[in-house]
């Protein structure tokens, strides 16, 4: 009976220590997370599109530049994905050319974003941070369609850029500085 009561002391302090050390894996985890954030521009987007992802609080550093390159991934593809409902949309001939170029700079970055996730896959952050800059350079281009001649427009994916040159690459140009840096 008394080994039986010991069995049971010994599994209730092995589950509070399994416990206990995941706590404080995910808490230092955590803790990369606001580190990253803190030098980024924008810490509460930062904060934010991380917290977003279960996965953030269990990886390291390697895997916050990875997954804030998917991030961007995916952001420059859900922008993508609105240019067929948005050439319906345009029947003049200025805005189906000024769609065609700013579909095509969208195209240009996801190449860039998905050569970029490579590079830092393979640890090459230098690379890779040149590739995320190429690709948000592609996606600033599509505004920049909209500012040449009449009619000076914003473009219709105007969220999708900022969000794309404004939020993601700076957070990822700060996690691959930080990958750089070690």
């Amino acid at each position: 009976m008394a080994s039986n009561n010991n069995y049971k002391l010994m599994a209730i302090m092995l589950v509070l220590l399994v416990g206990f050390l995941s706590v404080n894996v995910s808490e230092a985890a955590s803790e990369l997370v606001k580190r990253v954030c803190e030098q980024s521009n924008d810490n509460g987007y930062c904060l934010a599109a991380f917290g977003s992802d279960p996965r953030s609080d269990s990886l390291g550093l390697h895997g916050l530049g990875i997954l804030s390159i998917q991030m961007n991934i995916i952001a420059a593809q859900d922008a993508l994905d609105k240019f067929p409902d948005l050439r319906k949309n345009v029947t003049d001939e200025v805005g189906q050319r000024r769609l065609a170029v700013c579909q095509s700079d969208f195209e240009t970055a996801l190449k860039k974003f998905n050569e970029a996730f490579s590079a830092a896959d393979k640890k090459a952050y230098s690379e890779a941070k040149n590739l995320v800059s190429d690709g948000g350079n592609s996606v600033f281009d599509c505004r920049s369609v909209y500012k040449w001649g009449d009619p000076v427009a914003d473009p219709p994916v105007s969220a999708d850029i900022q969000k794309i040159t404004n939020n993601i690459v700076r957070v990822i140009n700060t996690v691959l500085d930080m990958l750089v840096g070690k």
